[in-house]
């Protein structure tokens, strides 16, 4: 066993990544800011704990080998458990999506939810301990190309590892050219995307043949998309969402009104006799940031970065939780079969820059088809796989195929090749043709 693993940030890439530390190191410390002891509500670290949180199916079958009591313990308190395409009803650009048993099975809950849920467990561990708030503040050099931490409180934190969980807001990039490195280059690509949410009691004798409603925007008409979400307690999240700066208002006539204005009035339908359940949530961010750790010359040799402290996902794709999940997969797998050594560090960013890249290319490939996206165009190979990807999905209203294997690649169960199946193609072939001779 190794000495002494500390994680910066105890969010749910943090729960994951002390689970799996605990099973190498004698003593995993989660060095958290927020006071989390006894405090089952929303964090005020995660401000985009109130929105919708989708769980895809790979990051689902990940966590859930690391807490094999999960789905028991969820759904006694109230999570779903639904199949995306039996339970949910999707209307595509090109019409409404095909219902049937899918297999691409997943939960559905409130983050907090989720997140309390996982801590539950480390807290049964007797190898890890949460030390929450307590703020890092600058990283320390130590000798050999290591570093320490430098906390609130006067604290100095040394360990044989540290990794930083801490989010979005992530330092690292400041407090390592604080002690001589060189500044991460980054990628960022710019989709102002702005969400709305809230929480809605079911309407009585609510009769709808679905669990949840997926109404996704039109590019490059319309940018607004909406989604019902089944969580726990028998409600709704109501989740609204606008990309190039079409922000959803937070104010009671606004959230109706921009309702409206989706492609399908059965939106608007469904929650305009539902009795709110909470204030509306606003949030707005800029889309996708990708620090490129892997492309540094020098790199400490006791700390890694992973989760959304490495890459943040426009949230809409719903791929950050399962991007962390994969990062913490990578990490294990290179625990046990690699020495712990001076390239240790080096090699894991570098493996995990790799594993990320699929959901890293189809979430920005998805928000550059909006002219109001600021960011590095694609490859010609991607807009190809891209613009391929867009006729699989709009095959989706008269192809079961079609539906389930786009969903099966956004899901990140399978790879974007399954796009490629020969029926798919000869569907697309004879759409062309059909097309062809209407013209």
């Amino acid at each position: 066993m190794l000495r002494k693993a500390v994680v910066i940030g105890g969010s749910i890439a943090g729960i994951l990544t002390a689970r799996v530390l605990s099973d190498y190191y004698d003593d995993v410390v989660i060095v958290e800011k927020d006071q989390i002891e006894n405090n089952f509500n929303t964090r005020k670290g995660t401000p985009q704990a109130n929105h919708i949180h989708l769980l895809l199916v790979k990051g689902r079958n990940i966590i859930q080998n690391y807490f094999p009591e999960l789905e028991e313990d969820l759904l006694k308190k109230g999570a779903n458990k639904i199949d995306f395409l039996k339970d949910g009803k999707y209307l595509l650009p090109s019409g409404w999506a095909q219902r049937f048993n899918s297999g691409i099975v997943t939960f559905t809950l409130t983050r907090t939810l989720f997140e309390n849920t996982l801590r539950s467990y480390l807290k049964k561990n007797s190898k890890i301990k949460i030390q929450d708030e307590t703020s890092v503040l600058s990283f320390e050099s130590e000798k050999k190309n290591k570093i320490l931490l430098k906390a609130n409180k006067g604290q100095t934190i040394q360990a044989d590892l540290i990794v930083d969980c801490s989010g979005r807001n992530t330092k690292t990039p400041i407090w390592l050219e604080a002690i001589g490195y060189s500044k991460p280059t980054e990628e960022r690509v710019d989709s102002f995307v702005g969400y709305a949410t809230r929480r809605y009691l079911v309407p009585k004798n609510f009769d709808k043949n679905w669990k949840m409603l997926v109404i996704l925007n039109k590019p490059p008409v319309n940018p607004r998309a909406g989604i019902i979400y089944p969580i726990e307690d028998g409600k709704w999240l109501v989740g609204l969402s606008g990309i190039g700066k079409n922000y959803p208002p937070v104010d009671e006539k606004g959230f109706l009104e921009f309702t409206q204005k989706l492609e399908s009035s059965e939106f608007y339908d469904s929650i305009k006799n539902a009795t709110p359940d909470s204030e509306i949530f606003g949030y707005q961010i800029q889309g996708s940031r990708k620090y490129n750790y892997e492309k540094m010359k020098e790199w400490p040799e006791n700390l890694i970065v992973l989760g959304d402290a490495v890459s943040v996902f426009n949230p809409f794709y719903g791929q950050g939780i399962t991007s962390s999940a994969i990062g913490v997969q990578v990490l294990d797998n290179m625990l046990k079969n690699q020495k712990f050594d001076g390239s240790f560090a080096k090699t894991f960013q570098n493996k995990l820059a790799k594993a990320i890249a699929l959901p890293w290319t189809l979430g920005t490939s998805e928000d550059l088809r909006w002219p109001t996206t600021l960011g590095k165009k694609p490859t010609l190979l991607t807009r190809l796989v891209q613009n391929h990807a867009q006729k699989v999905l709009l095959l989706g209203p008269k192809s079961k195929l079609a539906t389930k294997s786009f969903l099966e690649m956004m899901h990140m169960i399978k790879s974007p090749m399954v796009l490629f199946h020969p029926l798919i193609l000869l569907q697309l072939i004879l759409r062309f043709k059909k097309e062809e001779n209407n013209s």
